[in-house]
């Protein structure tokens, strides 16, 4: 019966149905937009701040005498996420050609398993010394694609000849641009010690025969270091400094933070006034709705309707017409994404969302809406529409 009445009074109010209804979606949908260009915008930059592995990495500025106890202390460190050795700047530079097109001077990169550069670019590991992976625009100058096989030449001076060391490799995969510019190329570590060997005057199974191996290397003169996660990378920054050179993103890291904080703030702040507001003028909706019916809830009173019945017919009439409300403010939100996405797209790429709202968040946002719908019409009922006694509300009217 409640819900009879209930539905009957909204057709018989129509129009000021109509009016709440259109009064509650300028508030609800600029949230919803609001909210979707919070979550949008800002959780794109906080995944991309985490997730993009050049943000974690910590560079050594210099070459030293790196021994195996030190590879074994970093990699035992909880903040490190992944570090390989390096050899000399001067010895991993190469000549590399493929397709009848050369380029001089590539950088070759040691890798192992568990790169982060690798899991980002859902790349498998290098499973051979003779495989590669190489830089976009390495692939895109010589004309090469994954599979293909790029020969690597290494050049020496020995006994005042030069020489000339070349080794086929098989590309398994290409990194993009974002994450490796300029001529790079990433090998296994027995590849990338091969090279530093045979211009040190050693014959290694690659680039040579393996006639005269290096057995005594007992330590190397870089690291390629990724930490955990950002706060790793203020650790192992200030543990590293103590003793190295070294490069890190901490600025960049703390500048994007700071900027992320901004912008809560500001979506915070914008965010509770509009609601403040959007709570006002619901109540004072509502409040105008129940003195309009005064008259017709006093009838129904006399007719038996209790005082519970008549709270409920008032929550019942608001939720819907919050519903509503809910619904059509929806539409909008809708409208205004597609409008976003579209104009945003080619600045932003195709992966990327400027105003996104997931399932559970509109789920939330609607029982937020029921929820504040529900209990402004019980604190009007209450201390409103039944603080009034019947005898006086008849005299009024």
């Amino acid at each position: 019966m409640i819900l009879k009445l209930c539905l009957g009074d909204l057709r018989h109010e129509g129009l000021l149905s109509l009016c709440a209804v259109a009064s509650l979606v300028a508030v609800i949908a600029p949230l919803l937009l609001l909210f979707s260009l919070r979550y949008g915008i800002l959780s794109s930059m906080e995944h991309d701040l985490k997730a993009n592995p050049l943000n974690l990495e910590i560079k050594m500025l210099q070459g030293y005498t790196l021994k195996e106890d030190f590879f074994k202390t970093l990699r035992a460190d909880p903040h490190t996420a992944f570090v390989v050795e390096m050899t000399r700047s001067l010895s991993v530079t190469a000549d590399v050609s493929a397709n009848h097109k050369a380029k001089s001077g590539a950088e070759c990169i040691a890798t192992a398993t568990g790169d982060p550069l690798f899991a980002y670019s859902a790349i498998s590991n290098l499973q051979d010394d003779h495989d590669a992976v190489i830089s976009a625009s390495l692939a895109e100058d010589l004309g090469c694609a994954q599979g293909d096989i790029l020969k690597i030449a290494v050049p020496r001076v020995r006994n005042g000849r030069h020489e000339r060391a070349v080794a086929n490799f098989k590309i398994t995969g290409i990194l993009k641009a974002s994450l490796a510019t300029g001529y790079k190329l990433y090998l296994t570590l027995p590849a990338i010690t091969a090279m530093e060997d045979y211009r040190d005057g050693y014959e290694p199974l690659i680039f040579s025969d393996g006639s005269f191996l290096n057995q005594g290397r007992q330590s190397y003169a870089k690291a390629r270091i990724y930490a955990k996660d950002l706060d790793s990378v203020e650790y192992l920054s200030k543990k590293l400094r103590q003793h190295f050179q070294i490069a890190d993103k901490l600025f960049e890291i703390e500048d994007l933070k700071a900027l992320t904080r901004v912008l809560n703030f500001i979506f915070f702040i914008i965010a509770a006034v509009s609601s403040t507001g959007g709570l006002a003028a619901m109540g004072g909706l509502m409040l105008a709705m129940a003195a309009r019916k005064e008259l017709a809830l006093c009838s129904l009173r006399i007719s038996g309707l209790t005082d519970c019945g008549v709270i409920l017919m008032l929550i019942a009439e608001n939720v819907v017409l919050g519903s509503l409300a809910f619904l059509f403010s929806l539409l909008l939100y809708l409208s205004g994404s597609w409008l976003f996405a579209t104009y945003f797209a080619p600045l932003l790429g195709e992966h990327k969302a400027v105003s996104v709202l997931t399932l559970s968040h509109l789920l939330v946002f609607y029982l937020v809406v029921a929820t504040g719908c529900a209990v402004l019409s019980f604190l009007i009922a209450r201390y409103k529409v039944l603080a009034v006694p019947l005898s006086l509300a008849l005299r009024r009217d």
